[in-house]
């Protein structure tokens, strides 16, 4: 053989070693080919046919089904039956997973397989015998993550429970519109309004959308709705009572803007939680200029007194505030006891209804300021961060 035959076999031969390696695994010995984790069953997903609210004199049952996920949450079939339990005598399960309320309140359904379980929150109402007073509050959680919810507590402060948790997103106000028998919510992140049924709080749709970060909502004497925006170009909004845009009220921004209230002469104020003040226009929306530009620092929600006197709950100083007709300040109407105030409501007989954010309490107060009690208990039915506080006679 002659020379250049034989570097061409070395060539070849080198070739074929370096194929077989590559083939059998990495230079370092070990192999491509282990064969991949088998999935096992890791967890398990509960959906229900008819959502998660159950009503004594309506819908009072639902079906509740379960997937299967595996460690990669991939979706796989369930080897073994599913065993079904209520942790109370509120609402009981079959072995099929239908759900059935009993007594108004909360259950938790728990569904268990080869020693994976899941549970699901239900709550029960009966819409029938909802007459009284109650009091709604938006819970805005962990603000821009959530979990959010609406939840409703009977006159005394008591036996809460989840009225809405769907297509919520960092919910701001609560605003019921009995003649249509139903309830708005602003939600700050998604920029929308939404509608549910004022009874049983299940989702009827959009009332508006595309706003800057809708926060509190009133109906004005011209029965129009005014909405604010915490972003957007910050103006307040006006909307008639089926959602229709009106216009643009103001044309001054007003940064994070998140309290509404009128004197008695018609002028609008508007709080500025970006800018630590208090904004005044008149009844046709021009701009009087600042009515309080120190004091504060972090006003939300504002009300006045027969007597013109304005109160600004001060979310950042833990005091609600009171300030005269001029905007001069008068006292620490409420010096103590709150932490981050936030959303605000009246009884008939004057007592307030505030929010304590920082201690997720709701609290009472006299109309002259004095605390009562602490009227929904720290963290009472998932409290966490009371947003809004709605109080509603229902006949």
């Amino acid at each position: 053989m002659n020379a250049p035959s034989i570097i061409q076999s070395k060539k070849v031969i080198t070739y074929l070693l370096f194929a077989l390696i590559f083939s059998c695994g990495s230079s370092d010995g070990s192999s491509d080919d282990t064969p991949a984790p088998t999935p096992a069953l890791t967890s398990l997903q509960i959906t229900s046919s008819n959502g998660n609210q159950l009503d004594l004199s309506g819908t009072n049952s639902t079906t509740l089904n379960v997937t299967g996920k595996d460690q990669f949450g991939a979706t796989i079939p369930i080897a073994g039956s599913i065993s079904w339990s209520s942790n109370n005598s509120n609402a009981t399960v079959t072995n099929s997973g239908v759900v059935t309320g009993k007594n108004t309140g909360n259950s938790t359904i728990t569904a268990s397989s080869g020693g994976v379980s899941s549970t699901y929150a239900i709550t029960i109402i009966n819409s029938s015998s909802q007459s009284g007073t109650f009091v709604y509050v938006s819970d805005a959680a962990s603000f821009n993550t959530g979990p959010w919810q609406i939840l409703r507590y009977d006159e005394n402060g008591q036996n809460g429970t989840v009225f809405i948790d769907e297509n919520l997103a960092w919910p701001q106000d609560i605003l019921f519109m009995e003649t249509d028998e139903e309830v708005l919510i602003s939600n700050l992140n998604s920029g929308e309004i939404t509608k549910y049924n004022a009874s049983t709080g299940a989702p009827t749709g959009n009332f508006a959308s595309g706003i800057g970060g809708p926060t509190r909502m009133k109906i004005g004497a011209d029965n129009l709705l005014y909405v604010l925006q915490w972003a957007g170009n910050g103006f307040v909004l006006r909307y008639q009572l089926d959602g229709t845009f009106v216009d643009e009220f103001t044309d001054v921004a007003i940064s994070r803007s998140i309290g509404l209230a009128w004197d008695s002469s018609g002028n609008l104020y508007v709080s500025s939680f970006g800018d630590k003040t208090v904004r005044k226009f008149d009844p046709e929306g021009n701009d009087l200029g600042l009515f309080i530009s120190a004091g504060l620092a972090g006003p939300t929600d504002i009300w006045f007194d027969e007597k013109n006197n304005l109160f600004v709950n001060d979310w950042s100083g833990n005091k609600v505030v009171q300030f005269n007709a001029a905007g001069e300040y008068v006292t620490d109407f409420v010096a103590s006891g709150l932490n981050q105030p936030e959303g605000v409501d009246f009884f008939p007989n004057g007592d307030i209804l505030i929010g304590s954010g920082g201690t997720s309490e709701i609290k009472m107060y006299g109309a002259n300021g004095v605390f009562i009690k602490d009227f929904v208990t720290a963290g009472a039915a998932g409290l966490k961060q009371p947003n809004a506080v709605r109080i509603r006679q229902i006949d």
